[in-house]
């Protein structure tokens, strides 16, 4: 491992990996600290949605550079990071989720995003299996669509070393101090004894210009190392994923993969998975 960086990012998920990625692609000197393997946190779990819409003018501009990010990334680095552009459909049951949409549409059009607006049969048209008939109509996003976030994740890491990313997985951090104008970064490294990932005797050290915590569920704890209470909690989130779905695998045979669809005002989305559902 090396003694200095001019960064170091500490999580080896999503976030994480995509810090470390664009650290490097701007000429920083990284290195990143992952507790246990990557994705081992909460980025395994996540729904892998690419939802373009938003109704903040800057967060658009992210999810827009994410969607075109992703593409690029697959062709980089040789490595499938499971996107299917199948299309995001939101459905509006009621005039003032029409006028939220249509708001929307404004900041998509600055921003550049390429949008639709479906009637109810056009809507049935897309997802045969959707009752329209308390529907308005639904806004849908040609280039949305989803990802596997474990895939993008590794896509991400290899991007990162081929930019010369030092990673350094099963190695916890268990303290940040500030000396002399830079950050001692030290932990211990990280052994499997049975089922259970435990702490080895073998310490380690490293300084840096700038540190960047990006630990996700553990957040409060990192935070702790320098005196701060950071308003971030895990929050269950439930999903249902079905065994192949004998109607959907007949469909697949003659149609295309179905888009995402969501539900705004029940608030849930389903999509496709290995011939069958996600549901959250």
């Amino acid at each position: 491992m090396k003694s200095h960086a001019r960064a170091v990012v500490i999580g080896g998920g999503a976030v994480g990996c995509a810090i470390a990625y664009h650290l490097a692609r701007a000429g920083w000197e990284t290195v990143l600290l992952e507790r246990d393997e990557l994705t081992a946190g909460s980025t395994w779990h996540a729904a892998g949605l690419l939802p373009l819409f938003n109704m903040s003018y800057a967060t658009s501009h992210i999810h827009d550079y994410s969607v075109k990010f992703y593409k690029g990334l697959e062709a980089e680095t040789g490595l499938d990071v499971g996107f299917h552009v199948v299309g995001n459909l939101r459905m509006a049951q009621s005039q003032a989720r029409m006028d939220e949409y249509m708001l929307y549409a404004s900041t998509a059009e600055t921003v550049g995003i390429e949008l639709e607006w479906l009637t109810p049969d056009q809507i049935r048209d897309r997802w045969p299996l959707v009752r329209t008939e308390d529907l308005l109509g639904a806004i849908f996003h040609p280039t949305d669509g989803y990802i596997n976030p474990a895939d993008v994740t590794q896509a991400m890491a290899k991007g990162a070393r081929q930019l010369g990313v030092e990673i350094v997985r099963k190695a916890q951090v268990d303290a940040l101090e500030r000396r002399g104008g830079e950050w001692v970064i030290s932990g211990r490294l990280m052994v499997e004894r049975g089922n259970s990932l435990v702490p080895a005797e073998e310490r380690f050290e490293i300084r840096a210009e700038h540190v960047v915590t990006a630990t996700g569920n553990h957040a409060q704890r990192t935070a702790a190392m320098l005196g701060l209470k950071i308003p971030a909690i895990p929050v269950e989130h439930q999903y249902i994923v079905t065994e192949p779905d004998p109607a959907l695998v007949e469909w697949r045979k003659s149609n295309p993969e179905h888009p995402v669809l969501r539900d705004a005002d029940a608030r849930w989305y389903v999509r496709e998975e290995r011939g069958g559902w996600v549901m959250g």
